[in-house]
């Protein structure tokens, strides 16, 4: 009876030692990351740079940039030494994204708070190159979007396929040139490339606007390009956006934005609760960025994906 227990005993613990990770000579660690590891030995741990990095037990930790040497020191003088670089994750976000929002920004800037007229029969596009880039007169919100990542180099679905479109198999930088709102959510809805609680930088974001009756709503108001996003954790996030066609100007927003609270898309003559708040007083406050939502009404619909 004690070799049995003694051998279930062995098959429960193997489990949990066969998916720890053996101890490497070499490790690249981003800061505040901690790993686990199966030790050769038991000892103590010393570091050259504990502010860098330091292990208690099976766990090494990275406090800050840079590098140090930790050593596992054993009872009986075994001694193991392993090299630990602690970098900055590399950008998750694909070039070509990551190059649509340097644009999307650069436009921003450039354009310095000037209004673009829309075109009209006697001076068509005038002086919008959004429009002009489009191919006739439209509301551009979606064109500066769409401008930005066609400039980048981002493959885009061609104009008018959008009812026709399938799923995309990989998550490689991919959209659908449109410049309706309605046109851009049906397009990435048909390649499942929508989402309501995973934002990423680079993903066009799509408002609605409910009256002030709350009587009714229209979720496909407006498009913006998203420039940065951090999770401020239980589904709340702090969104950054470069958006044209707001009073004729492009403009900069950040705010928060409450995943828990989904718009109601399905529906849009039914109420819709609102997501969008003031971003925190802490937040770093850039010169002629508006740090507050829209207006009053405005929320949220959902994001496209451009990447995944």
């Amino acid at each position: 009876m004690k070799r049995l227990i003694c051998l279930l005993a062995v098959l429960i613990l193997l489990p949990l030692s066969a998916t720890a990770e053996e101890l490497p000579a070499q490790l690249t660690l981003a800061p505040g990351e901690s790993r686990v590891f199966a030790l050769p030995f038991q000892g103590y741990w010393e570091s050259d740079a504990p502010e860098v990095a330091n292990a208690k037990g099976d766990t090494i930790t990275a406090y800050e940039e840079g590098y140090a040497v930790l050593a596992l020191i054993g009872a009986d003088g075994e001694e193991l030494s392993v090299e630990i670089e602690v970098a900055p994750k590399q950008d998750e976000v694909p070039a070509l994204i990551r190059r649509a929002i340097d644009i999307g920004i650069q436009e921003w800037t450039e354009a310095a708070g000037r209004t673009f007229p829309r075109s009209d029969s006697n001076k068509p596009h005038r002086d919008n190159k959004y429009t002009k880039w489009w191919g006739w007169d439209c509301g551009w919100c979606g064109a500066f979007a769409n401008y930005c990542l066609d400039t980048a180099g981002v493959p885009l679905e061609p104009t008018d396929t959008y009812k026709k479109l399938k799923p995309v198999g990989s998550g490689e930088p991919h959209g659908v040139r449109e410049a309706a709102v309605q046109k851009l959510d049906t397009g990435y809805t048909n390649m499942e490339r929508v989402t309501q609680t995973e934002p990423r930088p680079g993903y066009l974001v799509i408002y609605g606007y409910r009256d002030h009756k709350e009587s009714s709503a229209y979720p496909y108001a407006h498009v913006g390009l998203v420039t940065d996003v951090q999770d401020l954790g239980e589904g709340k996030f702090l969104i950054s956006t470069v958006e044209g066609n707001l009073s004729s100007r492009i403009k900069r927003f950040t705010y928060v934005y409450d995943s828990n609270i989904p718009a109601n898309k399905a529906k849009p003559n039914a109420k819709t609760n609102l997501n969008m708040f003031d971003a925190p007083d802490d937040v770093t406050r850039v010169p002629d960025i508006q740090y507050t939502p829209h207006q009053n009404y405005w929320y949220v619909t959902e994001f496209c994906m451009t990447w995944y």
